[in-house]
């Protein structure tokens, strides 16, 4: 069981026990069960969690008591396209502010992906919020289920086996080692693509192909499968012209991504963001995540 506790006042230490579960996917349920089962009382909105629990209570409103905990948990991106709270299981537009102009001053708020908006609320009403996605331990282990997921996307979207295929990574960041690591253990054949000269000489001290983005053009039309994890743009339309028609682009970066998708479906090669793949494919794993650097979270900052 996770404890968590806050210094209050002085040698005054008061444990969390109550904690708000604010909008999100498949992962914010499973967090809202972990936590449960974990001995919190957990306030829910926006969830239409289906499984009766005795220490969970789904609020159809924004009631007064889901401002009442010490803890808000928001998703992870905690925004969706439009501006609003990311909220999966309603049609509804809740803006940001609507939320924070309702909790107590010193709140806690764990979100994900942080923005100017959030930054400027915290500062307005006093709140201190942390973006679970700049800890270092969330984005390693995210990482996993992330590379999990985009070879699981891998295989719908082909006709062939990824053993001995030749497959393209652009990236040596922490999806793309993991995501290296896991396809030439089913037999690709993997290409990364990287910058740093060190990261190019770890890249071929692991067994795979590196090359620099420089010299990326010549074997893009080598290429059966193609993941992006570089959030910028990188396949521009002069460099889709150059892959073959029968390559599938996935892309794993934050949006919009580092593919012209446009000039993608113009020239008729499959390419696909894929956004949120952990909690898509591995719900339960990615709420645990969650769970564990929240843990960290409260622990270093607040106590």
């Amino acid at each position: 069981m996770m404890l968590l506790i806050l210094l209050v006042k002085g040698d005054w230490i008061m444990k969390i026990t109550r904690l708000t579960i604010i909008g999100g996917d498949n992962r914010q349920k499973q967090v809202s069960l972990l936590m449960a089962e974990s001995g919190f009382y957990v306030e829910a909105y926006g969830l239409n969690i289906p499984m009766h629990h005795s220490k969970i209570t789904n609020h159809s409103e924004l009631n007064p008591e889901l401002f009442e905990s010490e803890v808000i948990i928001l998703p992870v991106p905690y925004k969706n396209q439009s501006g609003g709270i990311n909220i999966k299981e309603r049609q509804e537009h809740l803006e940001p502010q609507s939320l924070f102009q309702r909790m107590k001053p010193e709140t806690i708020v764990i979100y994900g992906k942080q923005d100017q908006e959030i930054v400027d609320l915290s500062r307005q009403y006093s709140i201190h919020s942390f973006d679970i996605v700049q800890e270092e331990s969330f984005s390693i282990l995210n990482a996993i289920p992330t590379a999990e997921g985009a070879i699981q996307r891998a295989m719908e979207k082909t006709n062939f086996t990824l053993h001995g295929s030749k497959v393209l990574i652009l990236g040596y960041g922490r999806i793309g080692r993991v995501l290296s690591r896991m396809l030439q253990g089913i037999g690709a054949k993997v290409t990364v693509e990287a910058r740093k000269t060190e990261d190019l000489i770890w890249i071929e001290e692991r067994g795979y192909h590196a090359v620099h983005l420089d010299e990326l053009d010549r074997i893009l039309n080598e290429q059966d499968i193609i993941f992006n994890t570089v959030p910028s743009l990188i396949l521009n339309r002069n460099r889709l012209e150059q892959i073959r028609k029968d390559c599938v682009i996935i892309d794993l970066a934050s949006r919009p991504g580092g593919v012209d998708f446009q000039a993608a479906r113009e020239i008729g090669i499959s390419a696909s963001l894929e956004l949120g793949l952990p909690g898509l494919v591995a719900p339960k794993t990615a709420a645990s995540i969650i769970c564990q650097v929240t843990d960290r979270i409260l622990k270093k900052h607040v106590m």
